[in-house]
């Protein structure tokens, strides 16, 4: 993001508590113990001034779209302070727990929630689809509870701690009482709402404004957009942080998020990006070529023998038994906790045998829950490395890139990386992956 220019307000008073407070649809009645609470929180928000006006500032930039999208969905606005509160805007922002984006979602609910985060792009950090499953969130649980509180803190908390933490007679009711054993996900976000409702997105950003493109930009690479729309390709990628390749996929949701300076004077007329035809600097398809073996090297246009590699003895995964009292069919391989499917097994049951979690076990294997145990395919209990054991892996028929994951114990996003794949696209019959090392551009996709 650009840094802060010295455009400011600056909070000469301190913000007074009042003893209602309005969230979503509920009027909240804070205790003496409630407000103290929030007047803790609200101080430490409000504190330093410099940050208070850095923090204000995003808002004046990122709210006008967080509303427009909320509005959209039938979701409060009073959630755009959630979304302060998570990340104070900050896209790229990731938490201990490894929670990411302008809404803090984890993995394994963004695939719940239906984001994209393979390896071209990460829909947590894009603040619309980010927002429309944030939403997406609220309103189920709002519809289970009939309550717009209950949804907030199910967000933090999940559904099963909104049923043993929020009364059931405080559902579908309007007025709700806030005390000082309340939980603290609530008291913040009333806090952040207090601490920044009055002047949060109510001025312009001190340099930029943002744009947002639907269509016209798949397929295009960043540098040649922002050449094009005469802006700094840096300050283009900062506010599509979403996109983890220089090349915006065909397939994404994601619209493209152009801040434009206010003296800038080619802003856009409406949503669809007209870039000319044919744009030169258009990243060309792929090029393929096909190694054949000339003795015992082979012919292509560099000096890397593959064949050196591909001799090596060893036969992956590498297994070894195990003796666990949890079970006799976990085992090791390629040196983690592991176990082979059988016939009839369940997700929930090869969760179990290790005691392990169910999204726990979806995460570490790259795999959704619609997933269905493919006999005598290994599944791990720990986390898969980032290399494989040998350098590179010939693809047999039939085989796609999760199944070479597995086998060799990698992750599908460091597989996908080390091979400058957006996807996992089918493969084909010979052609050769690198399993140790990110493939070099200068290198094509060859074949054995």
């Amino acid at each position: 993001m650009l840094p802060f220019s010295g455009w400011a307000i600056n909070v000469q008073q301190p913000i007074a508590i009042p003893e209602v407070v309005k969230f979503a649809d509920i009027r909240l009645r804070l205790s003496r113990g409630a407000r103290k609470r929030v007047q803790e929180k609200v101080d430490r928000l409000t504190r330093a001034k410099r940050l208070f006006n850095q923090i204000l500032d995003r808002t004046n930039l990122f709210f006008p779209l967080i509303e427009k999208t909320l509005a959209e969905e039938n979701v409060p606005q009073d959630f755009k302070f959630q979304a302060l509160h998570e990340s104070m805007l900050i896209g790229n922002a990731v938490s201990h727990t490894h929670d990411v984006g302008f809404w803090q979602i984890h993995k394994v609910a963004a695939l719940d929630l239906k984001l994209s985060i393979d390896h071209p792009v990460d829909e947590r950090m894009h603040l619309i689809q980010s927002t429309k499953a944030a939403a997406r969130f609220l309103k189920s649980h709002n519809q289970y509870f009939d309550s717009w509180l209950a949804a907030l803190l199910a967000y933090n908390r999940g559904r099963a701690g909104v049923v043993k933490m929020f009364p059931k007679k405080y559902y579908g009711v309007k007025v709700v009482p806030l005390c000082d054993k309340t939980d603290d996900y609530i008291i913040s976000v009333v806090a952040t709402k207090l601490a920044f409702e009055k002047m949060a997105g109510k001025k312009k950003h001190s340099e930029l404004q943002l744009f947002v493109y639907d269509q016209g930009h798949h397929g295009h690479k960043l540098q040649d957009i922002a050449l094009h729309l005469k802006i700094e390709e840096k300050l283009l990628s900062d506010y599509n942080q979403w996109l983890r390749t220089s090349v915006i996929p065909h397939n994404t949701n994601c619209s493209l998020v152009v801040p434009f300076l206010h003296t800038h004077s080619n802003g856009p007329k409406t949503s669809m990006l007209k870039l000319p035809k044919p744009l030169k600097t258009v990243l060309p398809e792929r090029k393929k070529i096909v190694a054949v073996e000339k003795g015992n090297r082979m012919a292509s246009c560099h000096s890397l023998d593959y064949n050196k590699y591909l001799a090596v003895s060893k036969k992956f995964p590498e297994v070894s038994t195990l003796k666990d009292s949890r079970s006799i069919r976990l085992i090791k391989a390629n040196g983690k906790l592991a176990i082979i499917a059988q016939e009839g097994d369940t997700i929930a049951h090869l969760a179990n045998i290790a005691n392990l979690r169910v999204d726990k076990f979806l995460l570490i294997n790259d795999i959704s829950e619609m997933h269905h145990p493919i006999p005598n395919r290994i599944y791990y209990y720990s986390a898969k490395g980032s290399k494989g054991g040998v350098h590179y892996h010939v693809v047999a028929p039939g085989e796609a890139v999760w199944d070479i994951a597995q086998q060799y114990g990698i992750k599908q996003s460091a597989l996908l990386e080390k091979n400058r794949m957006q996807k996992a696209d089918p493969l084909e019959e010979g052609q050769i992956l690198w399993l140790r090392f990110i493939r070099p551009h200068t290198i094509p996709v060859e074949y054995k």
